[in-house]
């Protein structure tokens, strides 16, 4: 993104918005910044760098290695970098500093926002909107999964103001500053799921943690709620109370922008009593569920669902959330489905019936190679949660299952008396002994909480030969 004074703020503005003082300014009355970095891989030389400072700003080498190439730095007060020349803005709070310029960036924003928020799908439905909504005008969207009130900062501080529509992601934590920072013109629930009942008693106390993303928004705001979910009373009501719009998306007749079927790369979607069908580049009923949010939300803005539609046909899954990947191995040539990043027992399942609504002809059983992990943060129930999957896991038909973490220790006692396959206690482990379950034509697919570290696997499987998007 160019540099350009409707989209930037010059060395006065900048101080004045971060209520900071500059301990060496700008040589250059014609200085600009367009932004803050906070994540090295999106650097550009128009930004400020956030010193290191606690939890927030950049790691020390990060920020050593980028700064000279920075428009300069923001550090707190007293932490100067002694052997810096260029411009350096002091601050009392780095956070604070970059809430001040979030809510600055926003209040100069003229498109339309999108929020995003639930226990799964958010970064998909993300990165789904931006796209599809590209087709539509020019679209952005928050970067990495940048979540929280700090990441929400941040990423608000660098959008593109000359976009027409900007997509948020938004997790479950201070949801209320969030909201305030993002002002939605629509919200989007994707799905709750029991993926942070170790800090919430219940999936409805999550779905109340949630809904608290309408707070930040205007009468008339547009609420796209899930309809297939049992907490969605819970956001319907609340949504209600905030005087918002609400369209319903699911798979039922009820809903206001039904998921009618998928067959095979092609989704056809009820809106509104008028059926659309488009070609889709992502596979998976929650992957067109996804999709289906997103088509509800362009109806809702009034916009052309056309349009945003056959942009979907072009939109690929990132890495570690579906994205599939052909490469080669030292025992063949081999397909590796990445859903590492993340992982709870509703996408667990979600990926897991992907591989099993797979027909045959295209994967056979013997070349169906699961690589699963724990999955995190589920509370006192977590071990039966694990042990639930069994049924799912099966239906998919795997030839090879390799389970690591303690959680899939039982559920590997029942699966391993009949289907090959192996236990391994952390990771580690499992990629000493990878290479000798993987055989020519195999199609693998590796999910986990990326705590577990199974990301590693894929980089392990994608590492030996060059590789392409499937």
């Amino acid at each position: 993104m160019s540099v350009d004074i409707q989209n930037s703020w010059n060395a006065d503005e900048f101080a004045r918005v971060t209520q900071g003082r500059w301990r060496i300014a700008p040589s250059s009355v014609a200085w600009r910044c367009d932004g803050i970095c906070a994540e090295p891989g999106l650097f550009r030389n128009t930004q400020m760098l956030l010193a290191p400072a606690g939890p927030v700003g950049l790691r020390p080498r990060a920020f050593e290695r980028l700064a000279p190439k920075a428009a300069g730095i923001i550090a707190q007060a007293g932490e100067v970098q002694a052997h810096w020349g260029g411009p350096l803005l002091e601050v009392k709070d780095l956070g604070e500093a970059v809430t001040a310029l979030a809510l600055d960036s926003r209040s100069r924003f003229r498109g339309q926002v999108i929020a995003v928020t639930g226990s799964v799908g958010k970064t998909s439905t993300v990165a789904m909107a931006a796209h599809a909504l590209s087709g539509v005008g020019p679209s952005d969207r928050s970067q990495t999964t940048a979540n929280s009130p700090y990441g929400i900062g941040w990423n608000l501080a660098s959008m593109n103001l000359h976009a027409s529509f900007w997509v948020q992601e938004a997790a479950v934590a201070r949801m209320e500053k969030c909201s305030a920072m993002i002002q939605p013109h629509v919200a989007i629930v994707t799905a709750i799921a029991p993926a942070h009942v170790a800090r919430f008693r219940s999936t409805a106390e999550i779905a109340k943690q949630k809904a608290l993303i309408y707070t930040g928004m205007a009468p008339g705001g547009i609420a796209v709620i899930n309809a297939d979910m049992p907490e969605f009373p819970i956001f319907e009501s609340s949504a209600r109370a905030a005087k918002l719009r609400v369209v319903r998306f699911g798979s039922t007749e009820d809903c206001d922008v039904r998921l009618i079927c998928i067959e095979g790369s092609t989704v056809s979607v009820d809106i509104f009593g008028e059926v659309h069908t488009f070609e889709f580049g992502a596979a998976g009923w929650h992957m067109a569920m996804n999709a289906t949010a997103v088509l509800a939300s362009t109806t809702a803005m009034g916009l052309p669902v056309s349009l945003a539609a056959r942009q979907l046909a072009s939109f690929r899954p990132l890495p570690g959330r579906g994205r599939r990947v052909r490469t080669g191995h030292a025992n063949g040539s081999i397909e590796v489905w990445d859903e590492a990043y993340n992982a709870n027992p509703a996408s667990m399942r979600a990926a897991l019936r992907v591989l099993a609504d797979t027909p045959l002809s295209e994967v056979r059983c013997a070349s169906r190679v699961l690589v699963l992990g724990d999955m995190l943060e589920l509370g006192k129930d977590a071990q039966s949660m694990h042990l639930d999957l069994e049924a799912d896991l099966r239906a998919a038909c795997p030839d090879r299952v390799l389970l690591c973490g303690k959680l899939m220790h039982a559920l590997s006692e029942r699966l391993h008396e009949d289907i090959k396959g192996q236990w391994f206690e952390d990771v580690d482990a499992l990629l000493t002994a990878l290479d000798a379950w993987i055989k020519d034509g195999d199609v693998v697919l590796v999910k986990s909480s990326n705590g577990i570290g199974l990301t590693q696997v894929v980089n392990r499987l994608l590492r030996s030969a060059p590789s392409a998007a499937a």
